[in-house]
């Protein structure tokens, strides 16, 4: 066998066919053998573990990173010590601490990302791509090779580190998606070039339950082969032949090979460069987080991402736990009219809150927690937060992360962070008044005498039922006295800070002259303004910060944000054993070479906790306005379904209750109401506007039934969010079905709403 010949021979293949017969030919001539990956017999559960391609194929690149970062660490001599690959990425790739990839130059990011490049090429078809990850990392020696990328839960990563990887396990999930891949790579400073072909055997059903999964070998041993000028000079090619990307076929988007390295390397330590031969172009993958700090590459949209808001890192202390560290971005609306989320570019809009390790995705939190938990329902399709979970402690992260870097485990942990990610954005007023602003936004022109009667026959109807509504007149916040939506008179005009050097002032904001209460546990986000230039503070190292926060003995600082133009905020909890009445005052100090201290104070007091709601039977229900949303096309049909669905045949309706005001969409587009409509129109103009108004009337009491039990539901409760929304909108489409019925029969039977307001009064 010339080994030489069969590596270019390997190298030169263009389908899966070509890659088979060299290996047949070689197998059948008794020239090489096939020995199991990991050397494990029985290996599809190790290497099978995966559900996902494209996350598989992440690995990949992370491996790739890590080759990069093994041979900086060699050509560095491991100086400077690196506790982390993002400091490592720091220290020996001149990636900017902090800011990451958005903090290099657009040529800067377009060179390092050419040191590992996924190439994408047709194949057969969506379901059997060609993939081709190449890195000029450190690279294997060929007879180390069975040991590292051959192997499956080997030690080789677990004390390095400033390397992303652990487990010696998740590139070889890749295995599992693709017909066959060829592996080549050759050691820095090296002459020999290792590669072999993994392939899945089957083995006879008679004598074994299944097969595995096994790689070409000569005699146990991975073969190689001399390098010769025009070869790679370091660094590892992995080549999937075969590999099933049905689920990510599109070209841009989130169910594109694009969208998912963007989603899943939400902020890698390094870019990689993307060349997609199936559609036509190249790309540098820099991460979502990215590209939302506003990292612009070749090819893309120059203005960057249009945001409403946005806040950077804030640092949050878990105690034992360690930190973690929470960031958020406000898009703005999007001007079309379309079903797409705006949000939806960067992440799974149905999952918008990302948790990551060393830059990668390992988890999502539904985007549930922001409609109801941080009470922002009209911001979900357009609030992405991010959870660095790099600072958390090797015991913590244990307990968070699954080794298949899929999701993240429920558990007190995930829920503490849960908790911290909704106090924050609760404590963001300019997130309250947008949320209302949003919400006032898609409230349609209504007239008021029809809003007004159609509430009068609600209530009557709920009175009959046992319920209450709780103001039939409208809700005094959310409604001026013309019944028609009010503007948000909370918006406050955000002045620029005119920055100074040495800085003159610092203040501690605060709107109430009272001192700021606190109850036991309870942590405020308290906002600092100041002068100083952002070098002042360093929210990740208190002592080469300049900015200091002292709070009395029952309370407690438990993390600060960057200081940028002149803002900030710090985060101050009060102990679980403080003494009601408890009195204090928390001040701010800036320190100024050469001058005196400057600072602001505030006065703080320990308070009762606030009550339980009342989940007590018979609890008023509130004033509500009902909204026609004409199918997928209306911007307001994100009120109706999760992000990313869009069948009409099983949304019917939906209630959004928010600031006292229970908004009630539903769908003109429902097939068994819409069939109706059209069929009373073309009779009797008069009639179809009948119906309609008291199809509205059934929806909008229904809807208020619906919230009335999930008031009184308990909160103990286990069901699975997702299944409970299952089965309301299941309900709602029954409760539709039976709307249109009755409403219908309504019609025809000449009941009017006069007769209606005779029989209530």
């Amino acid at each position: 066998m010339d080994a030489r010949k069969l590596l270019e021979e390997l190298l030169a293949a263009k389908s899966l066919k070509d890659l088979d017969e060299i290996v047949d030919r070689e197998l059948d001539a008794k020239n090489l053998t096939l020995t199991p990956v990991g050397g494990r017999p029985n290996n599809r559960g190790a290497i099978e573990v995966a559900t996902d391609a494209s996350r598989s194929l992440i690995e990949r690149v992370t491996n790739a990173h890590d080759g990069l970062l093994e041979l900086e660490h060699q050509k560095h001599q491991g100086t400077p010590i690196c506790a982390s690959p993002r400091e490592a990425a720091s220290a020996w790739l001149g990636v900017p601490a902090g800011k990451g990839l958005s903090g290099l130059s657009i040529k800067e990011r377009q060179d390092l990302a050419a040191k590992v490049v996924l190439t994408l090429d047709p194949g057969d078809g969506s379901q059997a791509r060609i993939i081709t990850v190449q890195d000029q990392g450190v690279g294997i020696l060929p007879e180390k090779m069975s040991s590292t990328i051959l192997s499956i839960n080997e030690s080789n990563k677990i004390d390095k580190h400033y390397l992303a990887g652990t487990y010696g396990q998740g590139g070889s999930s890749t295995f599992a998606f693709s017909r066959a891949s060829l592996i080549v790579s050759r050691k820095f400073g090296q002459e020999k070039i290792g590669f072999t072909v993994v392939r899945y055997e089957e083995l006879p059903a008679d004598k074994f339950k299944t097969g595995r999964y096994v790689y070409l070998c000569d005699k146990e041993a991975v073969l190689f082969a001399d390098a010769e000028p025009g070869d790679m000079e370091h660094g590892t090619i992995v080549r999937h032949f075969g590999y099933d990307l049905s689920s990510y076929a599109g070209s841009i988007g989130p169910k594109s090979l694009y969208g998912a390295l963007q989603r899943v390397l939400f902020d890698p330590v390094a870019p990689v460069r993307l060349e997609n031969r199936v559609h036509g172009w190249n790309r540098v993958i820099k991460g979502s987080r990215n590209a939302l700090n506003g990292a612009v590459d070749q090819g893309e949209d120059s203005k960057g991402p249009d945001l409403d808001h946005s806040i950077p890192v804030f640092n949050v202390a878990l105690g034992d736990f360690g930190k973690i560290g929470i960031e958020y971005w406000l898009l703005k609306r999007s001007e079309d009219k379309g079903k797409k989320a705006p949000s939806d570019s960067f992440v799974d809009a149905r999952r918008p809150i990302v948790l990551t390790h060393n830059g990668q995705n390992q988890g999502e939190i539904a985007a549930a927690l922001i409609k109801k938990s941080a009470d922002l329902p009209y911001l979900r399709s357009r609030l992405i937060c991010h959870i660095n979970c790099d600072g958390l402690s090797p015991a913590a992260k244990r307990q968070l992360f699954a080794s298949t870097r899929e999701q993240s485990r429920e558990g007190y942990l995930l829920t503490r962070i849960e908790e911290e990610l909704v106090s924050i954005l609760k404590a963001d007023d300019e997130l309250r008044r947008l949320n209302d602003l949003a919400r006032d936004q898609n409230l349609e022109d209504q007239d008021a005498a029809a809003e007004a009667q159609m509430k009068k026959q609600v209530a009557r109807l709920l009175r009959i039922s046992g319920a209450a509504l709780a103001e039939v007149g409208g809700a005094k916040k959310s409604s001026g006295s013309d019944g028609k939506p009010s503007t948000p008179k909370n918006k406050k005009t955000v002045e620029p800070i005119t920055l100074s050097e040495p800085p003159t002032y610092i203040d501690l904001v605060w709107e109430e002259e009272a001192p700021i209460p606190f109850f036991a546990g309870q942590r405020r986000y308290l906002r600092i303004e100041t002068d100083a230039n952002s070098d002042y503070h360093d929210p990740s190292d208190a002592k080469k910060s300049r900015i200091n926060v002292a709070v009395p003995e029952h309370m407690q600082v438990f993390g600060t944000t960057p200081l940028t133009a002149g803002r900030m905020r710090v985060g101050v909890e009060a102990k679980s054993d403080v003494t009601l009445g408890q009195a204090g005052s928390i001040r701010v100090e800036l320190y100024r070479t050469g001058l005196a201290t400057l600072g602001a104070e505030r006065p703080t007091v320990v308070v009762e906790p606030p009550k339980p709601k009342d989940q007590g039977k018979g609890a008023p229900v509130p004033d509500f306005r009902i909204v026609a949303v004409d199918g997928p096309d209306d911007p307001n049909w994100e009120n109706i379904v999760e992000a990313g669905e869009g069948d009409i045949t099983t949304h019917a309706s939906n209630a959004v209750e928010n600031g006292g005001l229970l908004m009630i969409y539903y769908s003109t587009a429902f097939p068994r109401f819409s069939t109706e409509l059209k069929r009373f129109a073309m009779a009797d103009e008069a009639q179809a506007k009948s119906f309609k108004k008291r199809y509205e009337l059934w929806i909008a009491v229904h809807s208020l039934l619906i919230y009335q039990a999930d008031q009184e539901r308990d909160e103990s409760s286990t069901m699975d969010d997702e299944l409970q929304a299952k089965l309301e909108r299941e309900e709602r489409c029954r409760l539709a079905i039976m709307a249109t019925m009755i409403a219908s029969q309504e019609v025809k039977s000449g009941i009017s709403s006069d007769e209606d307001d005779a029989e209530a009064a």
